[in-house]
Formats: structure tokens, sequence, C-alpha cells
């Protein structure tokens, strides 16, 4: 069976709480969880530039995703 994270941020938007993206803690998190793929998937937004890092610099699947707000809400 294959162990996913479906719901990863790495951009602080209004939606969030203020929190600073650590490529060092994200790859430390996928090694200790063991995880075999990750989700991008912040609020209303896609930044494509750092997914292509994220997707170089770790040795697992990233798919990429949007958490979308529906009528302003989370």
């Amino acid at each position: 069976m294959k162990k996913i994270d479906l719901h990863i941020h790495t951009v602080s938007t209004p939606s969030d709480k203020k929190f600073t993206f650590s490529m060092e803690r994200m790859k430390w998190y996928v090694e200790e969880a063991k995880l075999d793929a990750i989700a991008i998937t912040n609020h209303n937004m896609f930044d494509l530039e750092q997914f292509r890092i994220i997707q170089q610099q770790l040795a697992v699947k990233v798919f990429p995703g949007i958490e979308v707000d529906i009528e302003g809400t989370h």
C-alpha cells in the first residue's frame, strides 16, 4: 500500500496561519513519514516554479493541486 499526503501547503495565503516554507523541513517530513508521494495544495493558487523545484528536490512523486475556498470559506 502506498503512503501519500494529499494536503501540503508551501505558500502562506490569507486562508492560512502565517508560516515560512522550508525545503529542508519538507525533505525531513517526507523521509520521516516514509511517504511515497505528496500533493502540493495551496489555497486558491498554484506556483508552478516552486512546484517544479519541489519535484526536482524530492525523491517521491509530487502531484499538483489547489485547495479552493468556496464562497469565501475554507
